[in-house]
């Protein structure tokens, strides 16, 4: 779990609840909580205590609101919902609906057991971070910084360092970011140097790597769906 509104004091549970995904962020919307009361704890999750946490590189984000039946009558909550998020320059709203994919893919990670560790801060040069699973990086990795993960890494900031997925030999894994511009990635055994490009934007679409037939290859993380399907059909072909 990323972040969540805080508890009342009469021991009421959260209603909003933020999580990593490969996609991005995942809002979860209680379905059986008040929009009303959805309306105030994500205005104190956006707009609180925490709200340096949606500042800095753009991300999208999918809002998932579960079981819940809604009609024209909830037309004004829904509406201030989503102007409280679209207030946010950095968070791009990808999915709204019951069952989205994100969670979906949220629960299907759980489901097979891979380790997912959240990593909250900036890994600067001449460090060396070692992660076994899946990390979601709530920062940025800085030039003569590296990550290295048995299974995929998402950077939810600036990749400007080294980053080394599947590294006991997972070719199916991915390296993800928001500013996708590293010193250098692999993944598995294959190796990548970054090519000579101008500058770009903090506010860019999020991009991922991954290992195709001719090498590495990089594409926007909207793709990402498609490639998973790619990858778990060959994986039943070869067994």
């Amino acid at each position: 779990m990323l972040l969540e509104s805080e508890r009342l004091s009469n021991g009421e549970r959260a209603t909003v609840t933020l999580k990593g995904t490969k996609e991005g962020l995942l809002l979860l919307l209680d379905d059986q909580a008040e929009l009303s009361r959805l309306l105030e704890d994500l205005d104190s999750l956006l707009n609180g205590e925490k709200k340096s946490f949606f500042s800095g590189p753009g991300v999208a984000i999918s809002i998932d609101y579960g079981n819940r039946q809604l009609s024209s009558e909830h037309d004004y909550e829904l509406i201030k919902i989503l102007h409280l998020l679209m207030e946010k320059d950095n968070l791009f709203i990808k999915e709204w609906g019951p069952s989205t994919l994100a969670k979906r893919s949220l629960f299907e990670n759980q489901k097979t057991n891979v380790r997912q560790t959240l990593w909250k801060g900036t890994i600067r040069a001449g460090q060396k971070m070692v992660f076994d699973g899946d990390v979601v990086i709530i920062g940025d990795v800085n030039p003569g910084g590296e990550v290295q993960a048995t299974g995929d890494i998402y950077c939810l900031g600036r990749l400007r360092g080294i980053a080394h997925a599947g590294i006991l030999g997972d070719w199916s894994t991915i390296i993800a970011a928001a500013e996708f511009s590293p010193m250098q990635i692999r993944i598995a055994d294959m190796m990548s140097s970054a090519p000579e490009s101008p500058k770009r934007a903090l506010k860019t679409t999020m991009e991922f790597a991954y290992l195709s037939e001719e090498g590495i290859a990089i594409d926007k993380l909207d793709t990402l769906h498609n490639w998973t399907m790619k990858v778990r059909l060959e994986k039943e072909h070869s067994q």
